[in-house]
């Protein structure tokens, strides 16, 4: 089984945080959102994993080679970002035969037992298996409408009733190769585009005009990572479900410092006279100093130096100085200091 993963976007609205560097490769409780969603997917990841790649794909190249050399990974460029269906078209000399495939998008980390998506495709005799996510408001979501045997029969973008509320999120399993590039060929033939750019929907619905059953796999969890308030949500979920430093408070008897757990700590980050969480995660060599942070992700040689941080992402090698004061208040005074 190949895998294909798609992750070139800009992040624009991650930014100014991925100026520097691409979305997949932020951090999140311990660990980059590309990290987070390869071990997930490991149990996936035993054969070819191809990476298309855009802005600033060397540094996601060069980081899971390093990271990751285990894998079998291979590098697409998409030197336009021209939509999902065209990166797909791209991988096309993996997609030349009938093995089978799992397409996955990297703008979020998802919590699924996706050793069912080949079983299920295996034991309904369906074509496709898309991992799916009931949600209250499918508004902002692309939805999959299913008819009483559990198949799609049709994809809504942004749906305006709550009739159909499975949320397509993004990582999904492809009988055949062949199949799936012929799909997003016609797109490209047909110049099938929304907004300029060619979307994975409309090679969906080609291939339910042909006739090709697509059932669904309803995941557990779902984390979004493409948008500032996103991401520090995700931390505080991952750090609550287990993903979070369990010497953290030996530490901080050891170290002078307050944990007010869950947080995660490098072993290299260094804490004095400071509260740390909870959901802080403070990355390596991040220094703390007579500091408050909270629910707030601190990246890689960071410093924080007299300050309340709360809600917060700083970027890495960031400074952030506040000033200690020193103050006579007198009774039934009301001091406001910003």
């Amino acid at each position: 089984m190949r895998v294909i993963i798609l992750l070139g976007g800009y992040g624009s609205r991650m930014r100014p945080h991925t100026w520097s560097r691409p979305k997949p490769l932020l951090n999140v409780a311990g660990n980059t959102v590309l990290g987070h969603i390869l071990d997930q997917m490991a149990e996936l990841t035993t054969g070819e994993v191809i990476f298309v790649v855009g802005y600033k794909g060397n540094q996601i190249e060069a980081w899971v080679r390093e990271n990751y050399p285990h894998l079998d990974s291979h590098f697409v460029i998409q030197e336009e970002a021209l939509g999902q269906a065209h990166a797909v078209w791209l991988c096309r000399e993996y997609l030349q035969n009938d093995e089978d495939v799992v397409l996955a998008f990297g703008d979020g980390i998802i919590e699924a037992d996706f050793g069912q998506l080949k079983v299920k495709g295996e034991e309904t005799g369906a074509d496709a298996v898309f991992t799916v996510q009931p949600v209250e408001d499918p508004s902002s979501f692309g939805v999959v409408a299913v008819n009483d045997e559990g198949y799609v029969t049709r994809f809504i973008e942004k749906p305006q009733t709550a009739e159909h509320n499975l949320a397509v999120v993004g990582i999904n399993w492809f009988r055949s190769a062949r199949d799936l590039f012929h799909a997003v060929d016609r797109v490209m033939k047909e110049n099938r585009q929304t907004l300029g750019e060619y979307f994975m929907a409309d090679a969906y619905e080609l291939l339910l005009e042909d006739g090709y059953r697509i059932t669904t796999l309803n995941i557990k969890h779902w984390y979004d990572a493409g948008q500032p308030q996103n991401i520090l949500d995700t931390n505080m979920h991952l750090l609550g479900m287990g993903y979070h430093s369990p010497e953290a408070i030996e530490r901080s008897y050891a170290e002078e410092f307050m944990v007010v757990p869950p947080v995660y700590l490098h072993p290299t980050a260094r804490v004095k006279n400071s509260v740390i969480g909870p959901y802080a995660t403070l990355e390596a060599g991040v220094v703390v100093r007579d500091s408050i942070v909270r629910n707030s992700i601190v990246d890689s040689g960071a410093v924080l130096e007299n300050v309340i941080v709360e809600n917060s992402l700083i970027g890495e090698k960031a400074e952030v100085t506040g000033r200690a004061q020193s103050l006579f208040i007198g009774d039934n005074a009301r001091v406001n200091l910003k």
